[in-house]
């Protein structure tokens, strides 16, 4: 039955582990248990010691991974949509505003931070595509089967989803068996990841398996309630969602099978592949070094406990036991030897220059020199050289911004942009523009297509002729709205396959650009090419340049008449 092996598969991901290479096993599940408690600032065996005492936690990762989001510096203003052609200006134009107000209506601008936040510390990142767009995906419920997968395309993989009786009510129309599976499945002891420790809620919490991968047709089927039908050798990909697996066999249930074409997921990831699908974040990058660490700041927090202390000694019976509390301010000691205990704590030096060691080998590790982290450099340092070690040091966020941009645009290309251009009509566009001029260009531009379209149709025909079907298709167009609808849907279809979503720093790199067009325009004396280089620049930037008011057209030079010679009067 399909929910057993869920279950086998889920059991198989918390409890094993996979072999790597030789002599080194890896479990994902362990290993995101152990960053979870390094984000949070906690040892695995407590904040006590087996003496009693605190242990202090000093965190080095935090400060390094703020520096890398702050360098990585990615938001909703690098999101821009691009068009190589010229004519596709105000639909670039007119999309750009679309992208913008569809931004902030779904608070794109947290859902990047958060991207990159995750990205920086965990080293990996997933998006999930949804009904009205896309979602990110908690990776402390996200279970990669294949473990040794490259890509998610290589693996199936299991989220697991904590949800009420009203998110489950919501899906009725979609999913299967919801009544059955609220009467029997729900729970008030619920934990926040797989095998936590569960706390006891006021109201029932219903867990769900949601499993999307390579299945074989057999199972596929009988999770579909089709029996024996199927083959057991051929495999299609396919989504299974599932609910009760802990409560029995019996009483689980399947509420969605189907196929599916391909994989819902999006991934981008920090590190190079070392044979694992999790790659390496700045969490685990340095583990070693924030454990050493902390042995460090305790061992010298402990040490100082002592070395604090003021300690005397003395032969004489009848000096005080305590002379802070036993002698009063003036009061004369009369020993022959009273002498003071020396508490230094002995290898400090060593300590602090360990400490000092490990930071430095931590800035290497996470490219966080003081050049990048905003500090002052060292007395005497030029001005030239702090240029030029700024400069490399922010080739590697470069890079790393280049890589998550390069996800991000695949997320928007593929599930954002086309549910915003298929939504783009006449009065969107006029809410979003504010500008009756931008829809009268807008309309213009309609026309224009369906002229183009139907020229062959249309038959020779003079300029004039020309205008004329195209000003009796605008008020043609304007009149009946049915003709609007056809030609925005045929116009959008044309462009669509034009525009790009073109993030800063990715493939068309916007700023290399823009400089090398201001370098050019700078040294071009023909005012033709200086203003075309100028208006190509603005249209990059997304700027509607067709709107912009121009000089009138200068009236062609009239050619010299040569002066008529006389002619000779010849007799």
């Amino acid at each position: 039955m399909i929910t057993k092996s869920i279950k086998n598969e889920i059991d198989q991901y918390i409890n094993g582990s996979v072999t790597i290479s030789e002599g080194y096993s890896f479990s994902q599940y362990k290993l995101i248990k152990r960053i979870m408690l390094y984000a949070n600032g906690i040892y695995p065996t407590g904040k006590i010691d087996k003496q009693g005492k605190y242990k202090y936690f000093f965190d080095i990762t935090s400060p390094r991974i703020d520096s890398e989001i702050k360098n990585i510096d990615f938001d909703t203003k690098d999101v821009l949509l691009y068009s190589e052609s010229p004519k596709d200006s105000l639909p670039i134009f007119i999309g750009n505003l679309a992208m913008k107000q569809w931004m902030k209506e779904n608070e794109q601008s947290v859902e990047l931070n958060n991207a990159v936040e995750q990205s920086t510390g965990w080293g990996n990142v997933v998006w999930k595509k949804i009904k009205d767009g896309y979602e990110l995906v908690d990776l402390k419920n996200f279970y990669v089967i294949n473990q040794t997968a490259k890509t998610l395309e290589d693996s199936p993989v299991i989220e697991r989803h904590i949800l009420t009786q009203s998110e489950l009510r919501v899906k009725k129309d979609i999913w299967d068996n919801i009544e059955e599976v609220i009467k029997t499945c729900g729970s008030k002891n619920v934990s926040a990841v797989e095998g936590g420790i569960e706390q006891e809620k006021e109201v029932k919490y219903y867990e769900v398996y949601e499993r999307n991968g390579e299945i074989s047709q057999q199972e596929l089927y009988e999770a579909q309630g089709k029996k024996n039908q199927g083959k057991e050798d051929v495999y299609v990909l396919a989504k299974i969602i599932v609910a009760g697996l802990d409560d029995g066999e019996d009483t689980s249930k399947v509420l969605y099978a189907d196929e599916i074409s391909k994989m819902p997921y999006k991934e981008y990831h920090r590190g190079r592949y070392n044979g694992r699908w999790w790659r390496l974040g700045l969490y685990e990058v340095l583990f070693d070094i924030q454990t050493r660490a902390n042995e460090i700041g305790n061992q010298i927090s402990r040490g100082l406990e002592w070395a604090s202390k003021t300690i005397f000694t003395s032969t004489d019976r009848l000096i005080q036991q305590n002379v802070l509390t036993d002698m009063r301010n003036g009061d004369i000691v009369k020993s022959d030897s009273l002498q003071q205990v020396s508490t230094r704590m002995e290898g400090i030096d060593q300590l602090i220059a360990d400490w000092n060691r490990l930071m430095e080998h931590a800035d290497k590790l996470c490219n966080s020199y003081e050049i990048v982290t905003g500090e002052t450099l060292p007395s005497g340092t030029p001005f030239r050289l702090g240029a030029m070690m700024n400069q490399n040091a922010n080739k590697l966020f470069d890079f790393i911004r280049e890589k998550l941009s390069i996800a991000v645009e695949s997320v928007y290309q593929d599930w954002v942009l086309p549910d915003i251009l298929k939504d783009l009509k006449s009065k969107k566009i006029l809410k979003i523009t504010g500008d009756p001029d931008i829809l009268k260009r807008y309309n213009q531009m309609l026309v224009e297509g369906w002229y183009m379209k139907n020229l062959i149709a249309l038959g020779p025909h003079t300029d004039e002729e020309a205008m004329m079907l195209k000003a009796q298709k605008l008020q043609e167009v304007q009149a009946r709205p049915e003709q609007f609808l056809k030609l925005e849907k045929g116009m959008w279809d044309g462009v669509k396959p034009r525009i790009s979503v073109v993030i800063t720093g990715e493939n068309v790199n916007m700023l290399a650009e823009l400089e090398t067009l201001q370098t050019f325009i700078a040294l071009e004396q023909d005012p033709v090419r200086r203003t075309a280089l100028i208006e190509l620049a603005m249209k990059k930037k997304g700027v509607d340049v067709e709107a912009l008011p121009k000089s009138p057209p200068m009236p062609p030079p009239q050619p010299q008449q040569q002066p008529q010679q006389k002619q000779p009067i010849t007799k």
